[in-house]
């Protein structure tokens, strides 16, 4: 818990998946350079008072906090009075902290430990901790979901998490801290759970390998590695399993399921397209590592192959058909398969003009609009991979995963752009645009080894130059 107060506090800007000074960081590294080249050229044309605004946004966005300004939220449990010490130790006001327990032992249990008036005490309310999330409009920093229960598991342990980002309930930037623990494997269902995490890491390692169903499932020999990997090192795998699902939750799969319900999307598009099968979806999916491999999952389950851990997986994510449909318009744009209205179609085209935007890095592409359009309204959370920390432990013979997860909405970014029918004009304005490119590559670098949804395109300069490389994610730690 104390690495989760000290990045909302004193490292807070660390905690931004883009730091203020990265844009003008990558300013200098291009125009302080002896070398002579047209980025060099290209980056001078920046109007420096435009970086000083953008500095200003990140300020207006992440702010300054003290631990005292924080609001934390926990499960209570029947004692919950050893995290509350250690909150309050941090220097986290005790009427900041939200207990929940819906179990009617524990919470009597948990309330009389503090019926003799004593003071401080924790705010511990008799409620199931997602209804709170629905029902009342209270935003945390740090969510402390110590369930305790596997993923995925009936004591739905991980939908807990959806709930919180469907309903937005973390302060950006946030943390949440979870603790699973790992499936009992003598039973007879740890062949589900080696089903579930071969199955996601796969596509993880694989998004654009051309998938192979018999009556058995999936027959790739690729899978069948993967999977006898998974069997022989499942603590390894589940953990990154677990790793894996806390970041495409808040970054994509709850996103994705908002865009799908949006109705401005009719402003955009022509979604007839979206009714096509959903098998011709698996096979233009290439590249997209989620969507592969919900596309695939709901191939097996119509077909009978899905194991019930995998249908159970499938109701911790928020709503599935929402997904899917979120899943196929960003497939389709990919693809560029998707009809567009007559007015995108001419923002697109500005895009896919070559003199329009300089190339620094990669190519520029109109999948660079769409995502930043999209993820205007999504409200996607971004992992900080460099400062998750995660930690393996054994606890009364269980063998259980913590992992303290850093999230990001990045307005900054997003909202340093104007809206819709704006954006050719402010990428007109060469500043503006470089501006957004510049701090978009810091995104990029940070998702890019993980995440490949959004901004596929949006590197300014090459992973080769270590003061801007992409992220790696951190070893989890065995604790003894």
């Amino acid at each position: 818990m104390f690495s989760a107060v000290e990045f909302l506090t004193s490292k807070r800007g660390q905690s931004c998946c883009v730091e203020r000074n990265y844009v003008r960081r990558l300013y200098d590294y291009f125009t302080l350079s002896e070398d002579v080249s047209q980025n060099k050229a290209e980056a001078q044309k920046i109007d420096v008072s435009y970086i000083t605004n953008w500095e200003k946004l990140h300020d207006s966005f992440v702010e300054r906090k003290r631990p005292e300004d924080l609001m934390i939220c926990f499960l209570s449990g029947p004692e919950p009075d050893n995290d509350f010490q250690e909150l309050i130790n941090l220097g986290i006001l005790p009427q900041n902290i939200w207990g929940f327990e819906s179990n009617n032992q524990a919470y009597k249990k948990a309330i009389a430990t503090y019926e003799q008036g004593e003071y401080p005490q924790p705010r511990i309310l008799k409620q199931n901790i997602e209804t709170f999330f629905q029902q009342t409009p209270k935003k945390f920093d740090i969510v402390y979901i110590d369930a305790c229960g596997s993923v995925p598991s009936t004591q739905h342990a991980l939908r807990c998490v959806s709930t919180l980002c469907q309903n937005h309930r973390l302060n950006s930037p946030g943390v949440i801290v979870t603790n699973f623990s790992m499936p009992d494997i003598t039973k007879e269902s740890v062949d589900d759970y080696y089903e579930i995490v071969s199955q996601y890491l796969f596509f993880k390692k694989y998004p654009s390998l051309e998938i192979k169903i018999d009556g058995n499932g999936i027959s790739n020999l690729e899978y069948c590695k993967v999977f006898e990997e998974v069997t022989k090192n499942f603590e390894l795998y589940y953990g990154e399993f677990l790793s894996a699902v806390l970041r495409d939750i808040p970054a994509v799969i709850i996103p994705l399921q908002r865009i799908a319900q949006n109705p401005y999307l009719n402003q955009l598009f022509d979604l007839t397209d979206l009714n096509r099968d959903n098998e011709d979806f698996i096979n233009i999916s290439n590249g997209n590592s989620v969507a592969k491999y919900f596309f695939t999952v709901r191939k097996l389950l119509q077909c009978g192959l899905l194991s019930e851990k995998s249908q159970c997986f499938l109701g911790e994510i928020g709503n599935y058909e929402e997904l899917l449909r979120g899943l196929k318009i960003i497939v389709l744009l990919r693809r560029g398969k998707i009809k567009l209205k007559e007015d995108v179609q001419k923002i697109k085209e500005y895009f896919e003009l070559e003199r329009n935007l300089y190339q620094f890095l990669d190519k520029p592409h109109s999948n660079l609009f769409f995502d930043i359009v999209l993820n205007q309204l999504a409200y996607p959370m971004h992992n900080n991979i460099l400062h998750n920390k995660r930690f393996q432990y054994i606890a009364k013979e269980n063998c259980m995963f913590t992992d303290v997860t850093v999230y990001d909405e990045c307005r900054y970014l997003y909202e340093w752009l104007p809206g819709l029918h704006q954006i050719v004009s402010s990428f007109e304005n060469t500043s503006w645009q470089y501006v957004f490119r510049f701090a978009l590559d810091g995104l990029v670098k940070m998702r890019q080894n993980y995440n490949n949804e959004f901004f596929f395109q949006g590197s300014i300069v090459s992973n080769t130059v270590e003061e801007f490389s992409s992220k790696k994610l951190r070893d989890r730690i065995i604790v003894d």
